[in-house]
């Protein structure tokens, strides 16, 4: 079980490190999200994750804090490049 509380707890890190805050825990799943972003990120406790848009629709699935971070570095650029225009 450690293994499985470390997967969750790295990406519960990295999730905190970037704003968001647990909002959710279903069985051994936990969802997090951050104030004004309509992102949710679902994390299970073996460190796999599912990101879902404001319409709970599936954007991404990876697995650990380094696919996690692709995807929120991605995200974020995108986000970036939208409001330059």
């Amino acid at each position: 079980m450690d293994v499985l509380d470390k997967g969750l707890e790295a990406l519960s890190e990295a999730l905190f490190a970037q704003g968001f805050r647990a909002m959710d825990k279903f069985d051994l799943f936990v969802t997090f999200a951050r104030e004004g972003d309509p992102l949710k990120i679902q994390v299970g406790p073996d460190g796999s994750f599912a990101a879902f848009d404001g319409a709970d629709e599936l954007i991404t699935e990876g697995e650990g804090s380094e696919d996690l971070y692709r995807f929120l570095v991605t995200r974020t650029a995108g986000r970036r490049a939208r409001r330059a225009r």
